[in-house]
């Protein structure tokens, strides 16, 4: 089912883009919203217990976020300040449980493309760093054998890396003098350790997680860029 929603998101926006005037995308800054789907990779990767393995490994759900970019010059380079939030089912000892997981990074964005008033759709690449919490909460260690996994009791921010691909898509809309433009989003929180410990501490730690996401939002641009006039 979530994968016919995405589509037809993906198509109403192409949609669009052919539909749009050729209007200057030369804002100098947007904020705006997203909402799509959230991937995972085992949190547990790596574990040792043989082929009966649990894998911590939560269902795509979804997952909304918010942003704010700055962009310089003609626009082609820009910095992102963002922030996500989803609510997964994790398998645990007591059964499934449901957690609540924050993300908040800040990245350098590239477009190959100009903004200019010949430009209706724009791509751009991005990447930086950021912090991802789990909501696991605090209490007792708790092991959960058969998925050779330890909690330690403590919740707290793990780093990530992150990158971007995507689009900017100029709609006939907008919200005060702004255009309203349309974002079409694939992006990925690489986080280099998890939350969980193996149950034999001379184990190796677990991998890395991929936590990615198809995204599309909405955002308004603010002020023009020299690119724009």
């Amino acid at each position: 089912m979530r994968r016919y929603l995405i589509a037809a998101l993906l198509l109403a926006s192409l949609g669009l883009a052919t539909a749009s005037p050729a209007t200057a995308q030369g804002y100098t800054s947007s904020a705006g919203w997203s909402a799509g789907v959230f991937v995972n990779t085992a949190l547990n990767d790596g574990a040792a217990t043989g082929d009966g393995l649990v894998e911590l490994k939560p269902d795509p759900t979804w997952m909304v976020g918010a942003h704010y970019d700055r962009w310089f010059g003609a626009g082609n380079v820009g910095v992102r300040v963002r922030g996500g939030f989803t609510k997964p089912v994790l398998p645990w000892v007591q059964g499934d449980r449901s957690i609540r997981v924050y993300m908040g990074d800040i990245g350098l964005m590239l477009r190959p493309i100009a903004s200019g008033p010949d430009k209706s759709v724009l791509p751009f690449i991005s990447g930086g760093v950021g912090l991802i919490n789990w909501g696991l909460g605090d209490g007792p260690l708790t092991t959960y054998e058969p998925a050779g996994a330890v909690y330690a009791g403590q919740g707290g921010f793990d780093f990530v890396a992150t990158a971007s691909l995507g689009f900017d898509i100029m709609t006939p809309w907008q919200w005060g003098e702004g255009p309203v433009i349309v974002r079409v989003e694939g992006r990925d929180h690489i986080q280099f350790s998890s939350p969980f410990d193996p149950v034999n501490p001379e184990d190796p730690e677990f991998g890395m997680i991929h936590n990615a996401g198809v995204v599309i939002g909405f955002h308004t641009g603010i002020g023009l860029t020299h690119g724009g006039r």
